[in-house]
């Protein structure tokens, strides 16, 4: 606002009759600035025009809330409203109407972190207690990532991080880090997915990307944290029957949305996995499994979806999970849109021991048992990385 004020005072000739006689001058404007208390201004003389010869001459209308010294220097003294002018014999060149609030205690910026793209701009503000007042100052940790102005516009100059710092009068701060991303800023967003449907506590990873060449930075939030939360890397968690919306935005304002259908609970398959026949039909016909009659094989029967399938034979039963659907249950909290080293180190922290690693027709197998059990292993297949199929065999 004093900005502002010195800009205009550059501008414009006012008077102030109750201070300096009037004289034969524009009709006045009204101007004004906020200053906290023992705060300093100075008045930037040198921009003033006078006649020649004349001294400038400065008048408050009361010293004890806004006093200035014979050189333009105002200082605010308590909360109150005071009238400064400017001028010289009977001529008021400027004045300005001064409201003196508290001195700020703290400052705050609004936004908590800045995402820019190279060569673009962004404004930040702050905010100070109510009733308080301060000329705000601006300062970058590394001009050659990110200027600032003094308004607290930041330009991004080079890819790289740096910390905005904006300071009152007396001493208050605070810092606002900013990123500036090497990229151009994109013009598309996409998601993997539009829908969702998950079972209770059950997650999904969000893979958004931009058009090629551009650079983004992505926050999520959800319409209804109830039914379905999402962190700040896009794993969408499911907690109770409903649907919500997942949205996606860029640094630069562009987002999409996934609609997000949570569905009752699910057991977890692996809870499911018992040496009774019994129990995998009385399971398949819980999910509504469909049996598979295009096999002449009657050595075996097998109970699918197009999520997972059950496999029994005289003395084993299977669990596969199906690799190229969405959503995937759950087995022992892995799933197969993990990668294949994740799924892995999942098994482990779930107590899970590597018992055998092979390679088959270029596919990766590795075989996970607990506590030494061979008869009931975890099997993860993967080409590379990529998981091919998750697998439970029990065996009777």
């Amino acid at each position: 606002m004093k900005n502002r004020w010195i800009a205009t005072l550059l501008m414009l000739a006012l008077a102030l009759a109750a201070l300096l006689p009037a004289a034969a001058v524009a009709e006045p404007a009204v101007l004004t600035m906020t200053l906290g208390a023992k705060e300093k201004f100075q008045i930037n003389t040198a921009a003033i025009t006078g006649a020649e010869g004349k001294q400038l001459v400065f008048a408050t209308s009361n010293k004890k809330v806004a006093d200035v010294s014979a050189d333009g220097v105002i200082t605010a003294k308590k909360k109150g409203t005071a009238k400064i002018a400017v001028g010289y014999d009977d001529v008021a060149l400027a004045v300005c109407t001064v409201t003196v609030l508290g001195a700020p205690k703290k400052i705050a910026f609004t936004e908590k972190n800045l995402v820019i793209s190279v060569g673009g701009s962004q404004q930040l503000f702050v905010t100070l207690p109510k009733k308080t007042a301060s000329t705000i100052t601006y300062e970058s940790s590394d001009v050659a990532v990110a200027t600032v102005d003094g308004e607290g516009k930041v330009t991004a100059v080079a890819g790289g991080h740096a910390v905005i710092t904006a300071t009152t009068f007396n001493g208050k701060s605070a810092t606002c880090p900013v990123v500036v991303l090497t990229g151009v800023a994109p013009t598309e967003l996409k998601l993997d997915v539009q829908t969702l449907s998950l079972q209770q506590k059950e997650t999904f990873q969000l893979k958004p990307t931009v058009n090629a060449g551009a650079d983004a930075v992505y926050a999520y939030t959800t319409a209804n944290k109830k039914i379905a939360t999402v962190d700040a890397e896009g794993v969408v968690t499911a907690k109770k029957k409903g649907t919500t919306q997942i949205t996606v935005t860029t640094h630069n304002g562009l987002s999409a949305t996934v609609n997000v259908v949570v569905k009752g609970k699910l057991k977890d398959v692996y809870g499911a996995l018992t040496n009774d026949p019994k129990t995998y039909l009385k399971y398949a016909k819980k999910l509504k499994l469909k049996k598979d009659t295009t096999t002449g094989d009657t050595t075996s029967v097998m109970y699918y979806n197009n999520q997972l399938a059950l496999i029994m034979t005289a003395n084993s039963c299977q669990v596969s999970l199906n690799p190229t659907t969405s959503p995937k249950y759950s087995l022992q909290n892995i799933d197969c849109s993990m990668s294949a080293s994740q799924a892995a180190a999942k098994l482990v922290a779930n107590g899970w021991a590597l018992a055998d690693a092979k390679t088959v027709d270029g596919i990766d197998v590795r075989a996970f048992t607990k506590g030494g059990d061979a008869t009931h292993p975890i099997t993860i297949s993967a080409d590379g990385d990529d998981i091919r199929s998750i697998d439970a065999y029990w065996t009777w």
